[in-house]
């Protein structure tokens, strides 16, 4: 039987595969090859399994720097330890982060908003605190809207929904931008210089904590404000991406 099998074989192949009879039976050059050929196949095939589980699969985040700085790091660390999945990070306001996720650029985004995208899939993270921070400098002010109006304020530029969320109440009592920034970091060093107040819009349990500047939590006041993952509703259901949205949930709330 086996012999007739490897005839069909050297049929297939266009040539015989081995030559003489019973213990002097030894394989021809193309019997040889054939055998190369195919050990080389099984190693590759052998190896397969292995290969495919440890490919890493790749997932666009894209987020503010308050979700980059206080949420991603230890949702990192803990897809490293535990699955073969590569995170990779864009910074994108609100805005913009709709836009990418719409256009299927990204595979997730982060947005602060008082209700969740219309059309996307969605899943609410946390509500932030919001801060008043003011030079240690200063005298402490009142925390009311107000006295809050009558200051010289720090802000990030017109397309900031934390900016809109103040101004809807800032607005009517009079405030006024004095300076507009990019960036916590930016606005940070004109409050500590003493040049007026900023706004800043945290994760529950993250509090700012930078020399030469004191912080109020000022939600109470304002509009209230969460942070929703945001995806397209098709690939919403994908394993991997339902994982990452977990772990962002939980470290959220953690």
């Amino acid at each position: 039987m086996l012999r007739r099998r490897i005839a069909t074989l050297g049929t297939w192949i266009g040539a015989p595969l081995v030559r003489g009879r019973g213990v002097r039976m030894l394989p021809t050059a193309a019997g040889a090859r054939l055998e190369e050929r195919a050990r080389a196949i099984l190693a590759l095939t052998g190896a397969l399994p292995e290969e495919v589980r440890s490919a890493r699969e790749r997932i666009v985040l894209a987020c503010t720097g308050t979700i980059t700085t206080q949420l991603v790091p230890s949702v990192l660390l803990e897809l490293e330890r535990t699955r073969p999945v590569r995170l990779e990070i864009r910074r994108a306001g609100g805005t913009a982060c709709e836009r990418l996720v719409r256009n299927g650029e990204i595979d997730l985004g982060v947005v602060r908003a008082s209700a969740p995208p219309p059309g996307l899939a969605s899943q609410h993270l946390a509500d932030d605190r919001l801060w008043l921070v003011v030079s240690s400098r200063t005298p402490p002010p009142p925390l009311s809207l107000d006295a809050i109006a009558a200051l010289p304020l720090v802000l990030y530029g017109s397309s900031s929904r934390t900016r809109a969320r103040v101004m809807e109440r800032l607005g009517p009592r009079g405030a006024s931008v004095r300076v507009e920034v990019d960036g916590r970091a930016s606005a940070l060093a004109y409050v500590r210089a003493g040049f007026g107040a900023t706004l800043l819009s945290l994760l529950p349990g993250h509090v700012v904590d930078e020399k030469g500047v004191v912080a109020h939590d000022v939600t109470r006041l304002f509009p209230r404000s969460r942070f929703y993952v945001i995806g397209r509703r098709g690939a919403w259901t994908e394993p991997t991406l339902r994982d990452v949205v977990a772990r962002l949930v939980r470290h959220a709330r953690a």
